[in-house]
């Protein structure tokens, strides 16, 4: 269910907003929506993992790398925590050389430009001893259903010269809406659907969801973008922006 927002009016007395009864309901719905959950949140176990890019790996950061595997169908992962310890090499050859305003992006799209989650920033990929850093959260409660959660290097360029050992330490639960009603058995709703988009003006989507979703549109820094929303149908919408831009269009 999208979260219901309760119509105030314009201004006080113009009897334009919504009755007490229906505010009070949309405030039900939308608390009944929250309590289902975080009572399934708080049932589901906590899992720690660990997952190491070697030294030979550090060189190839701008590939896309699965380090918490996808959950299963209809099932959420909500990432609790994230530590990386990175130990570079040596001299003569050092640790890892990037460009200033690259980072190490946290993200459930597989693209390298989108932090859907966090990043790591560039000071800490290029220190010259060994550092833990925890990561820089972004869209930190944000669940997308069966998706694995990534990380590689923006920019799609990987690290000029130096290498480093990064061990990336995460606590997660897996979280599966049916099993405390978040999500009703046999329908076709969807909790929230990411989708990414490069260069475009005009991103046409058929979304098959059978209702007009909520949409968030956002560019590759998390920065909301102003668009022109169409439903054509209660299947399928047109988003326009102008100029265009890239980014990832969030709907539910």
């Amino acid at each position: 269910m999208a979260r219901q927002e309760i119509n105030l009016g314009i201004v006080p007395g113009d009897k334009r907003g919504d009755k007490l009864r229906v505010g009070g309901r949309k405030i039900n719905e939308n608390f009944t929506e929250l309590y289902n959950i975080l009572t399934n949140a708080q049932a589901s176990p906590v899992i720690a993992g660990k997952h190491v890019i070697t030294e030979d790996e550090s060189n190839r950061l701008a590939e896309i790398r699965v380090i918490i595997p996808s959950p299963g169908v209809g099932k959420f992962i909500d990432l609790i925590s994230l530590i990386v310890r990175i130990t570079p090499s040596a001299p003569p050859t050092g640790g890892l050389q990037v460009n200033p305003d690259q980072t190490l992006n946290v993200t459930t799209d597989g693209d390298t430009e989108t932090r859907d989650w966090g990043f790591f920033p560039s000071l800490f990929l290029m220190t010259q001893s060994m550092q833990i850093q925890r990561m820089t959260p972004v869209f930190s409660t944000q669940l997308f259903t069966n998706t694995p959660v990534y990380v590689c290097l923006s920019g799609g360029e990987n690290p000029k010269s130096g290498c480093a050992q990064m061990e990336l330490f995460f606590l997660y639960r897996i979280i599966d809406p049916a099993a405390s009603g978040g999500t009703p058995s046999g329908s076709n709703a969807t909790l929230q659907v990411v989708q990414s988009f490069v260069n475009q003006s005009e991103i046409a989507i058929q979304h098959d969801l059978q209702k007009y979703p909520t949409v968030v549109v956002m560019d590759t820094t998390g920065r909301e973008l102003i668009s022109e929303i169409t439903h054509e149908s209660t299947d399928r919408m047109m988003i326009r922006l102008n100029p265009a831009a890239s980014g990832k269009i969030i709907y539910s």
